[in-house]
């Protein structure tokens, strides 16, 4: 199997296009998830950016599963981590959904509506993706139309390995600690999976610490990983048979020498998915 290279660039519905610029600094073919009606790069209504979410990442979930049916890994660099959710539906509608999902994030992700105080989406894509229903009064539900038209399925909260979420809100904190979601530090990331699973790897860069490498990776967490760790880690992953690859990037608009991204991408490269058996 071969990665398929996809990059979306968008920032929960707000256009970056400079995340294109991969493809300026990467050998591989990379396809653009492209929704041309959507050229903003600012939104401040949350529902608009829900709206444009829900198409942009149900074009994601279609290009995803047309990329799995031809027998590739799909590759997907996005601006955000609710991303997932169309990854993880084109695996879903493929037919081959995976055993279990590695998320590697300094921030839970775990956020709902009745949790969070910044009413920040890209703080509950985590959530959204196990089936946590929205809590908002007056029977709103608009993260479940988002799902409805992304056509992803919750996922079961004990096949995820959350990695290495060491910045959590107080009710973030106490919703995954009665999840069934498991937890751990980058160093024992190997122990918690099999070799024989199939593997969703969900890498938001913001999980490193190293801003003075990598001045454009986005909210800075001290006490993280650094680079060296990480190559480490993604070396151990070669060994597992990942089925997807998704990245929540840099602020690209900051990386204007390309530094961050191409020692992201650089990460990328030590899966070898490229010398995957086919």
């Amino acid at each position: 199997m071969k990665p398929h290279h996809l990059i979306v660039p968008f920032l929960l519905g707000q256009r970056r296009d400079g995340l294109c610029r991969v493809r300026d600094v990467d050998s591989h073919a990379w396809e653009i998830v492209e929704a041309p009606e959507f050229a903003e790069i600012s939104i401040a209504d949350a529902n608009e950016k829900i709206r444009r979410m829900a198409k942009i990442y149900a074009l994601l979930s279609d290009t995803v599963e047309k990329a799995v049916n031809s027998g590739s890994v799909p590759v997907s660099v996005a601006g955000d981590c609710v991303s997932t959710l169309g990854v993880l539906g084109g695996l879903q509608k493929a037919g081959k959904p995976p055993d279990r999902i590695l998320w590697l994030d300094a921030h839970g992700d775990f956020h709902t509506w009745g949790t969070t105080h910044t009413k920040y989406l890209g703080g509950m894509p985590l959530s959204m993706l196990v089936g946590r229903s929205d809590r908002r009064q007056g029977n709103r539900n608009a993260i479940a139309a988002l799902v409805t038209t992304i056509g992803v399925k919750p996922f079961p909260e004990e096949k995820i390995l959350l990695s290495d979420a060491r910045d959590l809100d107080p009710g973030e904190l106490e919703e995954l600690q009665r999840s069934d979601i498991v937890t751990c530090s980058i160093a024992d990331i190997v122990k918690h999976l099999d070799p024989n699973e199939t593997l969703y790897l969900h890498f938001d860069t913001d999980v490193i610490d190293a801003e003075p490498q990598a001045p454009a990776l986005k909210y800075h967490v001290k006490k993280g990983p650094g680079f060296a760790e990480m190559h480490r880690l993604f070396r151990d992953l070669r060994h597992h048979n990942i089925v997807a690859v998704s990245v929540s990037a840099w602020h690209e608009e900051k990386d204007l020498d390309n530094t961050t991204a191409i020692a992201c991408l650089n990460l990328l490269k030590e899966l070898e998915l490229d010398a995957s058996p086919s």
